[in-house]
């Protein structure tokens, strides 16, 4: 890992003090020394040259880390809990929980702070830039093919060292976040496995990050930035109220937007219909609750707003195919 774009997560993790171990999974290992907090970060690199970086760990004390970088990368970034800042540049963004985001960076200054004990957990899918390359200029042809030819990394990029597009964690992402998550496979298959979740992330993000719009640069819906931004804000309101959602009516008053445009805006930024999109990220959230082995089923399902413990087991089981009490015996 001492060559290329790869140089740049080098980077990044030297500045974070990280020491690193051995790894089981033909990969790298970094962890959190103890005196600084806990956790660890794992790495690996595909056949193809796609890095990815799961990162799990707290720190004690606010940790700040600055380093720059002349190689170019793509990446791709869920940020699953905790948050922080960076500056790159210049440019001041703050890292979000429950958001994507895609970066394309070359010749870059970036300086990142992460705050004392708040539990930081990631997934980064980092993407050299001629296989970037490679995979916009596809072959084919119609509007797509045409779409494509225009988004190439130094078109997107221009003269900046830094550009950044996001979006909330849609619930297709966070099935594939947690396959990759409870991978169980060891050495080559392990990076067979999860390159192949990489890359079906990669797609969608793309498609929604660069081929969402129509042509003359607006969603097909005719929202306009401001109806956007309303359809981001109702989404936020209705996660922080999952065990108790406001109406659709209710949240179309909090937002500011008329009920129409919120679920035909809501549609298509996410991809499913408001309550639709509610469900699967109750489920989701239900899935880790389980996972810790500290939560019961049923305090689990009065957790995410299930009021009828029967149902709640009933939809688990046709989401993820796998009884939640199954997820809680498995990991406790």
């Amino acid at each position: 890992m001492s060559t290329s774009f790869h140089q740049i997560y080098n980077r990044y993790f030297d500045s974070l003090l990280l020491s690193r171990v051995p790894s089981d999974n033909a990969g790298e290992r970094l962890e959190v020394p103890s005196s600084a907090g806990a956790g660890a970060v794992s790495r690996l690199v595909t056949p193809s040259g796609i890095e990815i970086v799961l990162s799990d760990h707290c720190f004690q004390a606010e940790r700040l880390c600055r380093f720059r970088s002349d190689e170019a990368m793509v990446e791709l970034s869920f940020c699953m809990q905790g948050g922080g800042e960076v500056d790159v540049s210049g440019e001041t963004h703050e890292l979000l929980p429950g958001n994507c985001s895609l970066h394309l960076m070359q010749g870059f200054e970036a300086t990142f702070r992460y705050p004392s004990e708040q539990p930081i957990r990631t997934v980064a899918i980092g993407v050299p830039v001629a296989l970037f390359e490679a995979y916009m200029s596809g072959g084919g042809a119609g509007p797509t093919r045409r779409a494509s030819a225009g988004a190439t990394f130094a078109g997107l990029l221009g003269e900046r060292p830094f550009r950044m597009f996001r979006k909330s964690i849609d619930s297709r992402s966070s099935r594939l976040i947690l396959q990759m998550l409870d991978c169980s496979y060891m050495s080559v298959m392990r990076h067979m496995y999860l390159e192949g979740k990489a890359l079906e992330l990669l797609a969608g993000s793309i498609e929604t990050f660069l081929f969402g719009e129509g042509p003359s640069g607006s969603p097909a819906s005719g929202l306009s930035r401001s109806d956007r931004e309303k359809v981001r804000e109702a989404e936020e309101l209705l996660l922080g109220r999952m065990e108790a959602p406001p109406s659709l009516l209710e949240l179309s008053r909090l937002v500011g937007l008329n009920d129409y445009k919120l679920k035909i805006g809501f549609k298509e930024q996410y991809g499913k219909s408001v309550f639709a999109y509610l469900r699967d990220r109750r489920l989701e959230k239900a899935w880790s609750l389980l996972q810790t082995g500290e939560i019961s089923v049923s305090q689990a399902s009065v957790m995410v707003g299930y009021a009828n413990f029967s149902h709640f087991a009933e939809t688990f089981r046709k989401q993820f195919g796998i009884r939640p009490s199954d997820i809680r015996r498995d990991n406790r």
